[in-house]
């Protein structure tokens, strides 16, 4: 009896043992923070006060982006040019000419090509010399999201609306699209919606943007959802998957991930300007495995300027963000 005793004990703390490692080994379980500020993730933050463009002042930014001494921006959908002092050099885009819906620097001619509003591509200097135009579709139902330039070519995130023969229904096709410099296609990816947990991240409404892994080249996109309910759940499953930035649940090349992939952080940042109390932002550190879910975005305690609410990447490659106030820009270097 006493053996039979010794023998249960052992095999319940051997049990015991088994589900505490196992309790402690599980994602799951990773510490969480509903609060969070920019020193959490964040090495530095540059502020970048603007000059005036003579015309009006810089207000709402887009496409912040960096070359050399130059950075670019767009407002009110005209794209600008500035030192990286701020200070104002010229005007690149006419707006009776354009509406500017994305753009991307080719460095390798110092050219600016421009995505207007319906389908139109335009080659600029960095001067604002329009250099060429052309159309890629003229399809009114074609629409292109995103555009990045990634070793030597061009790549697109577009939409198509066409009419499913199978089901009598019209249907959005969604592809990812590579360029030559020139914009003559050279091949296109279907995309897959990565299906984490069998939870719907609303991919389909959103805009779709293209990212870069840094490591390994390969392209993805990426779809903010609309809650971060399962964000938390869904980027630890990844993790817990060990799939690396790029490559698909499934059998596709490229797939649809909820949030962007850098060196060291997963980030995810919605931004609802007509109701503030949809904003998150959503963080995974890689290195301490510590996230954050932050309602309202994180806390800004390197210039005091309230919740950085829209954090948006700096360049395809994920590793350094911007946010921008009335005339201001800030530029985060994240930390690792």
């Amino acid at each position: 009896m006493k053996r039979a005793f010794f023998v249960l004990t052992f095999i319940m703390l051997a049990l015991y043992g088994r589900l505490g490692y196992e309790l402690f080994t599980d994602d799951s379980f990773l510490e969480s923070s509903l609060s969070g500020s920019l020193s959490d993730i964040a090495e530095t933050v540059t502020a970048i006060p603007l000059q005036s463009t003579g015309g009006e002042q810089i207000n709402a930014i887009n496409y912040f982006r960096q070359e050399n001494d130059n950075i670019f921006l767009v407002s009110n959908h005209i794209l600008y040019r500035f030192h990286t002092s701020g200070a104002f050099i010229c005007r690149i885009t006419d707006p009776e000419v354009m509406q500017v819906a994305v753009y991307v620097i080719d460095r390798s001619t110092k050219q600016l090509i421009v995505l207007g509003n319906k389908d139109d591509i335009h080659y600029y200097s960095f001067t604002g010399e329009l250099l060429d135009k052309k159309k890629i579709t003229g399809d009114e139902f074609h629409r292109i999201h995103s555009i990045v330039m990634h070793d030597h070519s061009i790549w697109t995130a577009e939409e198509n609306v066409c009419f499913d023969s199978s089901t009598q229904q019209l249907c959005i096709e969604k592809q990812v699209v590579k360029y030559d410099s020139s914009f003559q296609k050279v091949e296109a990816y279907k995309l897959s919606s990565a299906d984490l947990s069998n939870k719907p991240f609303c991919s389909s409404f959103l805009q779709l943007e293209l990212a870069i892994a840094e490591d390994t080249g390969n392209v993805y996109a990426y779809s903010p959802p609309f809650t971060p309910d399962y964000l938390l759940q869904d980027t630890l499953l990844l993790r817990h998957r060990q799939l690396t930035p790029g490559h698909s649940l499934y059998t596709d090349d490229i797939s649809v991930y909820p949030l962007r992939f850098g060196r060291r952080y997963w980030l995810s940042s919605y931004h609802n300007s007509a109701d503030p109390t949809q904003d998150y932002t959503f963080c995974f550190d890689r290195d301490s495995s510590k996230s954050w879910k932050v309602t309202g975005g994180f806390n800004d305690d390197f210039y005091h300027t309230g919740r950085v609410s829209n954090l948006q990447a700096l360049d395809a490659y994920s590793n350094s963000y911007y946010y921008s106030k009335p005339g201001i820009v800030f530029i985060v270097q994240l930390k690792g």
